[in-house]
């Protein structure tokens, strides 16, 4: 893998890590754009070495906050500029995606790993997304965040492990049901990342070198994790301050698109 390719495929894992529209399919759909082969799924968690330290950078005052507090607090005034998560609210968000990865995690890539199967949920979980943003209510801040709340939206965040549902896409829509606003959904998917990711990339360690050495060297790979920081840290600032003022109906428009050109590349 050339520089260049290792930048861009850092530039789609930054810009779309956040966004509701599934950075796996497109990093799936890059290798037809570009004419390479797929790096494959090893080179995807270096790439999302880049996004975790965009979550860990940007949201700096969250951990500090987050680390202060293992336990949860009790709900507090619905303020939305405030961060009330916990350790515990984390472990309990993580554990569904991890327990249900670390049992169908081989099967999941054997048999979903497809255009065909992106085509269909791209589109899918977009308009769900859409409905949910409609019909939830709007009044629940970060704060009010409960250790219920965060089970639940962990479990959908297990439906992310099918390619093409989008890990932030299915948590901003049970936040969303759960009745967070919109920025606050935001927020809390976000948070939810970086402990998943985290073992994502330790899960995937026994195939570092095998990539390195793909690769021929670090350059690409430090290329491509400098761009995903980046671009990631980009993307969250301005989707959290556009979410302040639009809808998610912009990003289910964009996914049904997506789907109907891939379902014809299939």
């Amino acid at each position: 893998m050339d520089n260049f390719t290792a930048f861009i495929y850092g530039l789609v894992q930054g810009a779309t890590e956040y966004l509701p529209v599934s950075s796996s399919a497109h990093l799936a759909l890059l290798p037809h754009v570009l004419g390479s082969s797929d790096p494959g799924l090893a080179f995807d968690v270096f790439l999302h070495i880049g996004t975790l330290m965009a979550t860990a950078v940007y949201f700096y005052k969250d951990w500090f906050h987050i680390l202060k507090h293992p336990l949860p607090k009790a709900a507090q005034h619905d303020q939305s500029s405030a961060v009330h998560l916990s350790w515990v609210h984390l472990i309990v968000g993580t554990l569904p995606a991890v327990i249900v990865g670390a049992l169908l995690n081989h099967w999941i890539q054997d048999h979903t790993r497809s255009l065909w199967v992106m085509g269909v949920s791209i589109p899918l979980f977009g308009i769900i997304l859409w409905l949910a943003d409609r019909q939830a209510p709007k009044e629940r801040g970060i704060a009010k965040t409960t250790i219920k709340d965060m089970f639940l939206i962990g479990c959908m965040q297990t439906l992310s492990l099918v390619p093409g549902v989008s890990r932030s896409g299915s948590t901003m829509t049970a936040a969303r049901l759960r009745g967070f606003k919109r920025q606050d959904a935001a927020r809390i998917s976000f948070l939810l990342s970086l402990p998943i990711t985290l073992g994502a990339i330790v899960y995937e360690a026994k195939h570092w070198q095998e990539i390195v050495d793909s690769l021929n060297g670090w350059t690409p790979l430090i290329i491509g994790m400098v761009s995903a920081l980046v671009f990631g840290a980009i993307a969250i600032h301005y989707l959290i301050k556009l979410l302040g003022k639009m809808s998610f109906a912009i990003f289910a428009i964009y996914r049904i698109i997506l789907g109907a050109v891939i379902l014809l590349l299939g």
